[in-house]
């Protein structure tokens, strides 16, 4: 950006040096004494024909200027070697608050930001020519005493005898909304990178929480037939049957996997028609060994006109699986005899079906249904936190809805709401 307005003063200097040259050129004509007098009396009009017209140009040259100046939104200064202002345009008022005759004769640094004083310094004493023009940037307070960015396009003006510098000129402009804006997009980029290692963090916490659900019952499984084998007598087809069901365990920590990385990275669902009624006592007999253990009653409210619905079933299984597994863990503290998870299925219209499932341990307290779908937030000293917040993010990929109540005549329930296709 070149500061086209100060070009004025070089069209003001470069006439100067017409006007001497023209005075020069006549006093050494006037001095021949060879020259006739009505030629002397000739290249006297010319001349002053020529100054006239010099001056005419050097008056509509500072017309010029002085309009552009006067509306120009760049603050055009002129500053002499120790910084001071010698000239500043009218638009210093709006874009630094202050009038032009507040800053005159004011040391240019006073204003500048601490750390931004050595590097104008430097640039106002460039002692090469080849270097006397240079575009900075630096931080300028305003009247106000708030600090805004400021771009200059400087030019540095020598002395053509001894070299010295005569005057800084400079356009200056308010850049503030850049510099932050762009501050803000690699903030962004910062924060994106952030979100983008948390997502993969909760990934993992995610396939952690859900295949240690499977690779449990594959240790309990193969630790009972160890068991079985090291005793003298033992049933064969009753080991068969127990590792049958580890593998099934096992094949289905696989499963979870894979659907949760289709799930997470994705979005990807595999959807197939199933029998919601089916599906949940499924699920129960797979914790059913835990449920036994922890001698939790799971009682069964399935309407028997419940449709057809077109779902995930590895992925609503796992909602399932959590749901039972969270009841569990609220009721470790109350009597075994009043341990009891319940199950509810209906339809709620042609096109929805609602799953409740609810215990009689504590309950949610309001505060708890704020964060508990927030990763990594569990009542539980060895959870994860990640279980609702996973159970919510797949019953919402298939279109459904997922409720947290607090405390109730009957404790907490957790309801979600499918729909059929």
């Amino acid at each position: 950006m070149q500061p086209g307005a100060l070009a004025h003063k070089k069209n003001e200097t470069d006439s100067h040096r017409t006007q001497k040259a023209l005075i020069k050129s006549l006093s050494h004509q006037l001095q021949d004494d060879s020259a006739p007098s009505y030629g002397t009396s000739t290249l006297l009009y010319h001349c002053l024909h020529a100054l006239e017209q010099n001056q005419k140009e050097l008056h509509e040259s500072k017309q010029l200027f002085d309009l552009l100046v006067e509306n120009a939104t760049d603050v055009i200064s002129r500053h002499d070697p120790q910084g001071r202002y010698l000239y500043v345009s009218p638009s210093a008022k709006i874009a630094l608050g202050y009038e032009a005759k507040e800053l005159l004769e004011a040391s240019f640094y006073k204003f500048l930001h601490y750390d931004d004083v050595k590097k104008m310094k430097n640039v106002f004493h460039l002692r090469k020519e080849s270097s006397a023009h240079q575009v900075v940037n630096y931080r300028i307070r305003r009247k106000e005493g708030d600090y805004r960015w400021f771009e200059s396009n400087i030019r540095i003006i020598y002395d053509e005898e001894t070299k010295a510098i005569r005057e800084i000129q400079a356009a200056s402009r308010d850049i503030t909304d850049r510099v932050l804006d762009k501050k803000a997009r690699l903030k962004g980029q910062q924060l994106a990178r952030v979100s983008r290692l948390s997502s993969m963090e909760e990934m993992a916490s995610g396939m952690a929480h859900e295949i240690s659900q499977p690779l449990a019952a594959v240790v309990n499984y193969t630790q009972g037939c160890v068991r079985h084998l090291q005793g003298k007598h033992y049933d064969v087809e009753k080991i068969i049957e127990v590792m049958k069901k580890a593998a099934a365990q096992a094949q289905r920590a696989g499963e979870v996997i894979h659907r949760l990385k289709s799930f997470f990275c994705k979005g990807e669902l595999i959807k197939t028609s199933c029998k919601i009624n089916s599906l949940v006592r499924e699920t129960v007999t797979l914790i059913r060994n835990e449920l036994n253990l922890e001698k939790v009653k799971v009682e069964f409210f399935l309407s028997k006109n419940v449709p057809v619905i077109f779902t995930d079933k590895i992925q609503i299984q796992q909602v399932l699986l959590n749901l039972i597994q969270n009841a569990m863990d609220a009721m470790k503290e109350i009597d075994k005899k009043e341990k009891r998870i319940r199950i509810h299925v209906k339809s709620l219209n042609v096109k929805t079906i609602e799953i409740v499932v609810n215990d009689s341990g504590p309950g949610f307290s309001k505060d708890m249904v704020n964060k508990a779908f927030e990763p990594f937030v569990t009542t539980k000293t060895s959870g994860r936190g990640m279980g609702l917040a996973i159970c919510r993010s797949i019953v919402e990929a298939h279109g459904g809805k997922f409720t947290i109540y607090p405390n109730t005549h009957y404790h907490s329930g957790i309801r979600f709401v499918l729909p059929i296709h």
